[in-house]
């Protein structure tokens, strides 16, 4: 809320014709009853006094801060006529208006109208932006642009100048800077023209952008550092997913760039094209970030119930690369972006010594609780999105694509069970909703994937106080699915 100081109040002057005496009584009344000072000669012109000379002291008076030229059929004729207290007043004013670099002070006030809609206005004061209050439908919307005039309070306000883009000063443009134009120059794309090809161009900005942070044998504390830094790029990332998510196909069409995003990000020649040898943690950190990258967008999806989308993502058949040198590209299900990353939990989590050192996987902790993007991406809702990709993965008929155990829920102990979704499995119209997420569209059919998806003593982290990952059919039995309406 704007808070106006005043130091003093507004001060101002209404020249008008006689036959605006009704419009300017009114105004003139609300005015002061607004604060206004109004300066009226039916207020303040005695009798005795020179009319000539009160209306030259008016016109000029440094106090008086604003004059409204009250501007019907007899005020325009007679201002262009130069006839009687109007034309007096007008010679006044026209000297004043095209004598002063600052005209703000004059305020043409439209009363009346002619039969085609044209305004009556002098023909001195034709180019002057002026408030309507002409039209009682209009009327209040144009007095609160005249009060706000007179106190010098916009609506809109100019914001403060900032300082230059960082970018302008250094060599080529800041990477993060260029993948923000990306997102808002998608932001104003029309839904009904953007097309597949837009998330294309997104993410190849996005690998471009990303690609700075690959280090050949790559060292623990630069690890670190980078992993943190692609926190503010993830986030430029996920913000996108709000737009991408109104294209029909959405899930597919992610599938597709995480597929493409995997394997450029995963592949040696990528960043060196000559080069005859790669590390495995040479690529840690990509693979880590593309499983946090598919995680945050299954929590998208599950955030505003994105179902089908969930199942396009889940069931597509991805063509993914062995090896960071290699060229051959297998089958698999989603389970290939499951990450286990060694340097986060072998080499790092280690030497960090106290609280770090003892927890169950530190690339969930770093996830949960520092690397948190709301409303959407809490700690708790990326824990539970991580676990429900390991809850439904028996249900959507992978096998032939599994080429281990599936997706392993490396966040599960901070997700909140408790209120697991699977509970609302009691209620049909949920169970209808939640169907094609596993592709099916019969109760039965429902009961029949979910019979599958069994609690497995085996999914828990070694030497954990936490019983295993949940399955669906921990939360409820196949007797209660579907029973309430």
């Amino acid at each position: 809320m704007l808070t106006l100081q005043i130091d003093k109040i507004p001060k101002i002057f209404i020249s008008y014709s006689w036959s605006s005496d009704a419009l300017v009584l009114e105004l003139a009344n609300r005015l002061v009853f607004h604060g206004v000072d109004v300066v009226l000669d039916k207020w303040d012109l005695k009798e005795g006094n020179d009319k000539y000379e009160f209306m030259e002291r008016c016109v000029n008076d440094s106090s008086i801060t604003k004059v409204l030229i009250i501007c019907d059929k007899a005020y325009a004729q007679k201002a262009n006529d130069r006839t009687g207290g109007v034309g007096d007043e007008t010679v006044i004013i026209s000297s004043e208006v095209y004598g002063n670099a600052r005209q703000e002070k004059f305020i043409p006030i439209i009363a009346e109208r002619d039969e085609e809609g044209k305004e009556y206005v002098p023909t001195y004061i034709k180019t002057r932006i002026y408030i309507d209050l002409s039209n009682p439908e209009k009327y209040e919307e144009e007095y609160e642009k005249l009060i706000r005039i007179i106190y010098d309070a916009p609506s809109q306000r100019k914001p403060e100048i900032g300082t230059p883009p960082s970018w302008l000063t250094e060599e080529s443009p800041d990477d993060l800077y260029q993948i923000k134009e990306k997102t808002k120059k998608i932001s104003l794309t029309d839904l009904s023209v953007m097309k597949k090809v837009e998330v294309r161009d997104f993410v190849d900005t996005y690998i471009e952008a990303i690609k700075q942070f690959y280090v050949s044998n790559i060292d623990n504390k630069t690890y670190l550092e980078n992993f943190k830094k692609m926190k503010e790029y993830r986030d430029v990332f996920l913000d996108h997913l709000n737009v991408f998510s109104k294209l029909d196909g959405f899930g597919k069409i992610m599938a597709d760039e995480f597929e493409r995003m995997y394997n450029v990000l995963f592949n040696a020649y990528t960043f060196d094209p000559k080069t005859m040898s790669c590390r495995e943690k040479d690529f840690d950190l990509f693979r880590l970030h593309i499983w946090e990258l598919f995680l945050c967008t299954v929590t998208y999806m599950l955030h505003f119930e994105l179902y089908q989308d969930i199942h396009d993502l889940l069931v597509h058949t991805y063509f993914i690369r062995e090896s960071g040198l290699g060229s051959e590209k297998v089958p698999a299900s989603y389970e290939k972006f499951c990450f286990h990353s060694k340097m986060l939990e072998e080499n790092i989590k280690p030497t960090l010594g106290g609280d770090l050192s003892r927890k169950y996987t530190l690339m969930g902790h770093f996830v949960c609780t520092e690397r948190v993007f709301l409303p959407i991406y809490s700690g708790r809702a990326m824990a539970n999105a991580d676990l429900f990709l390991y809850q439904v993965y028996n249900g959507l008929k992978l096998d032939t694509l599994t080429q281990w155990l599936g997706w392993f829920p490396a966040l599960y102990v901070y997700a909140d069970e408790c209120d697991s979704i699977w509970k609302r499995l009691k209620s049909r119209q949920f169970c209808e909703s939640i169907m094609p997420v596993f592709g099916v569209k019969t109760v039965d059919k429902l009961k029949e994937v979910i019979s599958k998806c069994i609690y497995d003593r085996s999914v828990c982290y070694s030497n954990s106080y936490h019983d295993a990952a949940s399955a669906i059919l921990t939360w409820i039995d196949l007797d209660e699915v579907a029973i309430l309406p």
